[in-house]
């Protein structure tokens, strides 16, 4: 699943569509700029009532357990106090609602085993504000869309492994009390062959991130984030080569090809967008920053080369 290189082919055609689309008629430019949070999901993002399962479905309760048949199909259940573990390959989840209450590192929402794969589609995620992840991903595959993500410390954990696509989700009311206390949307230590594409991410926290790819464990590369909406950590993004790491003294993991592509920041909990700024301005992927099209919501103002400028003046940092 060659996805990021696929994307990146098209960044001229996706650039022309997304100007086009981002031109608001007049009345509508303050309702999907300064008041965009109020109104997620009439400007197009994903909010509380297009994420998560279907509005009047009925769940059926059922027990927290772990999945080991492949194409084993989930859909419109309640499932707790204990999450669900994946051990099986192809496992589908739909329109329903998934509670864990305690974890400490590594536990998840959702924890898909190495081996594993699933699709999780218009789920809620409750981490009760006591998981470290919503879902925590080990396995060969996953796509999550759709889903509403709260109540952890990251919203989606890919560990070390490949293949994934987060799209039209829903993550925010992180918690500091669960994991290692370090705010993440989404996070990885080494991963490839990702989308992160049409997400709603907002940390209310000043510090860490929305985004957070970084190098740890393995090379992270070949890694699409495209027309996202982002607000709030410590600076809002890191994509940072910081080998040599703990795991790997001598270096020699990188981080290359991770693309920002027409992604909104928002200003709504702070003034930089993140506390510090957008860009983790003192490191970088190995091969630069590749970046495009990336605006503050509430300004227009291009952040491709710098940090947005301070209110009262000077920049970002």
């Amino acid at each position: 699943m060659n996805l990021p290189t696929m994307c990146a082919r098209a960044v001229p055609i996706v650039a022309v569509i997304a100007g086009i689309a981002a031109v608001p008629q007049p009345a509508a430019a303050g309702k999907c700029t300064t008041g965009v949070w109020k109104n997620l999901e009439a400007c197009g993002w994903p909010g509380a009532r297009n994420t998560g399962k279907r509005r009047g479905l009925k769940l059926k309760r059922t027990r927290s357990r772990t999945i080991t048949k492949d194409n084993t199909v989930i859909k419109g259940q309640k499932i707790g106090p204990d999450g669900l573990v994946i051990a099986a390959k192809n496992v589908r989840i739909r329109h329903s609602t998934i509670v864990k209450n305690s974890g400490g590192n590594g536990s998840g929402v959702i924890k898909i085993l190495p081996g594993a794969s699933a699709k999780i589609i218009r789920t809620r995620l409750n981490g009760k504000g006591a998981t470290h992840a919503g879902i925590w991903y080990e396995g060969t595959r996953l796509v999550a869309r759709g889903n509403n993500i709260h109540g952890v410390n990251d919203g989606v954990f890919v560990w070390d492994t490949d293949n994934f696509v987060i799209k039209g989700n829903y993550l925010h009311s992180f918690t500091e009390n669960a994991g290692n206390g370090h705010v993440d949307g989404f996070q990885t230590e080494g991963a490839s062959n990702g989308v992160i594409r049409h997400n709603t991410f907002n940390v209310t926290q000043d510090q860490t991130s929305a985004i957070a790819i970084w190098n740890g464990r393995r090379d992270s590369a070949d890694i699409l984030v495209e027309d996202n909406l982002l607000a709030g950590g410590g600076f809002t993004v890191y994509a940072q080569d910081y080998s040599p790491s703990e795991d790997n003294p001598r270096g020699g993991y990188s981080v290359t090809n991770i693309q920002f592509l027409n992604n909104k920041f928002s200003t709504v909990n702070y003034p930089c967008v993140g506390y510090w700024g957008v860009w983790f301005s003192r490191g970088e992927p190995t091969d630069g920053w590749n970046r495009s099209g990336n605006i503050v919501l509430e300004t227009g103002r291009n952040i491709d080369n710098q940090n947005p400028p301070k209110p009262g003046g000077g920049s970002c940092d």
